[in-house]
């Protein structure tokens, strides 16, 4: 009798494991988390290969307002079709907008079964969509990744696109760069990626914070105070931008103006104020800067005190090392 218990024992103890290694090997082969891969096909690796840019402008409100987002013209590999994704690094998933995309499958029969169901790398039973196999070229970079992000029932539904139009497929957000040095050529409209920061890069650097989910916090002071303050190129226009409740930190003067914008799809109103006091961001020192207070909390880093967006340094050349956590600004 207890040498039958054993043998059950031992028999449930050895069919455990065997579940537990068939399961490791099943999620490393299909539902393993998947990073960006990205290749220089430039063939001369001496020099920086850079992609361009572009601006949008937009009327918000009853204002017009010039350089509201940084748009990277991209083409999907395999498909002619020239497309937009947003550089955003104030998302950390860089990813495909589906309703945008399901649009531009119809045309592309290449694209038709390119989004399938994966599953949680966790709890296993929960599924999503993902896209398969997702390969971009912008300049001379081709980036890749296998089960690439879905904004599910995100972005503008078109009845009909026409081969010349351009259209924004997706955003490219800060996953997309761990462990790279990103540089962003404002004037210039350009931006490069690089494996180490380049000699003419490699002066008057600060170091800034990379959060867990792979933002850029840069360190600011205000009156004798540290201030963590998020890096948020898809916050565009703005100088600065806080919640409701910490725009007190920044500044006491009373609103100058207000501005309605969209986060993500819905629309709501931002005050602006005058910082009068001069403060240092990134070893940068700035005066009578604008700050806006969001009223709504929509798009705001909650992990940070404040953020900026590109409105402080369109005539600046940004260099953001992420993996040893470096910023330059020249």
């Amino acid at each position: 009798m207890v040498q039958k218990i054993k043998n059950t024992l031992i028999f449930t103890v050895v069919l455990a494991l065997s579940v537990l290694c068939f399961y490791l090997v099943i999620y490393q082969q299909n539902f393993k988390p998947t990073v960006w891969i990205i290749e220089n096909t430039n063939q001369k690796p001496e020099e920086i290969s850079w992609a361009p840019f572009l601006w949008t402008n937009e009327i918000l409100g009853d204002n017009y307002y010039e350089k509201t987002s940084i748009m990277v013209p991209c083409r999907l590999v395999g498909i002619d079709h020239v497309v937009t994704f947003q550089l955003d690094l104030g998302c950390d998933v860089s990813g495909v907008y589906e309703n945008t995309f399901e649009v531009l499958a119809l045309r592309e029969d290449a694209l038709k079964n390119k989004i399938i169901t994966s599953r949680n790398k966790i709890r296993f039973w929960i599924k999503r969509k993902v896209f398969d196999c997702l390969e971009l070229r912008f300049g001379d970079y081709v980036a890749r990744r296998k089960n690439a992000y879905i904004f599910e029932n995100h972005g503008t539904k078109v009845k009909f696109l026409y081969p010349n139009d351009t259209i924004t497929l997706g955003t490219i957000g800060s996953d997309m760069f761990k462990d790279k040095v990103l540089i962003i050529d404002y004037p210039k409209m350009q931006f490069a990626l690089c494996s180490s920061i380049p000699s003419e890069y490699n002066d008057n650097l600060v170091d800034i914070e990379i959060d867990e989910y792979g933002r850029v916090i840069l360190p600011m002071k205000l009156k004798g105070k540290d201030f963590r303050i998020a890096f948020d190129t898809g916050s565009s226009i703005f100088p600065l931008i806080a919640s409701e409740k910490n725009i007190s930190n920044f500044t006491t003067c009373s609103n100058q103006d207000t501005i309605v914008i969209s986060s993500w799809g819905e629309k709501h109103a931002v005050t602006g104020k005058i910082i009068q006091d001069t403060f240092e961001l990134a070893g940068q020192k700035y005066h009578n800067v604008s700050i806006y207070a969001n009223h709504s909390g929509l798009g705001i880093n909650n992990e940070a005190d404040a953020m900026t967006g590109n409105a402080l340094f369109w005539d600046k050349t940004i260099t953001i090392d992420f993996k040893n956590k470096k910023l330059g600004i020249k």
